[in-house]
């Protein structure tokens, strides 16, 4: 199937015109914004193409998110990071092709009468880096363009850890990094966590939180692009284990 993308008119629409669309945001159908959109031809099809595929639609978010970030990244996983920021693109697939994972996965927000978290739910309202991790569709794609190991027959591994408990928060946290671009850094920071769980440490959203500021508290003094990935593995272990003590084997 071709991506749809909505025209930057569209977009400044729904933000400027919220009351108009208000309504229709919690439809089962996406059939309103369709003929609504096409009034002033702002929907269109893109050129670029990924295979049908069917998301993971569990109650447990804990269950669904880490299924639905490598089923969303395997079929996307030519798009470009370039594309990826842009967020016609994603109201496009928002819109157009995907309405139902939203309402799935947005469903208290959209019942919430809030307007920020209605909007955030199908166009960026914070800026396009956070906006990429925030929104819930563009942050799984963001997410396995991150995480993906291809050193590993589980090429989505770190999730298991990102993505056991509070995946939107831990991975709203790499976007608050500045070297989110450098995988060595990122998987090297999980591989230590990792080995820390695997040697009977209980871990939880604090061990992330603070492995992630001592690389940032570091980087001022430290070339992080020259860490190699076990480096970065062996000093997030020794920086939680000086906040949490060492884990009896």
């Amino acid at each position: 199937m071709n991506l749809m993308y909505l025209e930057q008119k569209a977009v400044d629409d729904l933000r400027t015109n919220f009351r108009h669309y208000e309504k229709h945001f919690t439809d089962k159908s996406n059939a309103w914004f369709l003929k609504e959109f096409g009034k002033h031809n702002w929907i269109k099809e893109s050129k670029i193409q990924c295979p049908e595929f069917d998301f993971d639609y569990n109650d447990d978010y804990n269950v669904s998110d880490r299924k639905n970030v490598m089923i969303f990244h395997e079929a996307l996983k030519d798009l470009t990071p370039a594309n990826a920021l842009d967020e016609r693109l994603w109201a496009g697939m928002i819109f157009g092709n995907f309405w139902d994972y939203v309402q799935y996965r947005r469903r208290t927000e959209l019942k919430s009468d809030n307007r920020k978290k209605v909007l955030n739910s199908f166009v960026f309202n914070d800026g396009a880096k956070r906006s990429c991790f925030v929104n819930c569709l563009s942050r799984l794609w963001w997410a396995g363009f991150l995480l993906y190991d291809d050193t590993v027959s589980d090429h989505y591994q770190a999730l298991d850890i990102i993505a056991e408990k509070a995946f939107p928060s831990n991975i709203l946290l790499l976007s608050s990094n500045n070297f989110t671009s450098n995988k060595n850094l990122v998987l090297g920071i999980i591989d230590g966590i990792r080995e820390r769980k695997q040697a009977g440490g209980k871990i939880t959203r604090n061990h992330i939180v603070d492995a992630y500021k001592y690389f940032n508290c570091i980087g001022s003094i430290t070339l992080l692009d020259m860490l190699s990935r076990n480096k970065v593995k062996t000093l997030t272990m020794n920086e939680l284990d000086r906040l949490y003590g060492k884990v009896d084997v």
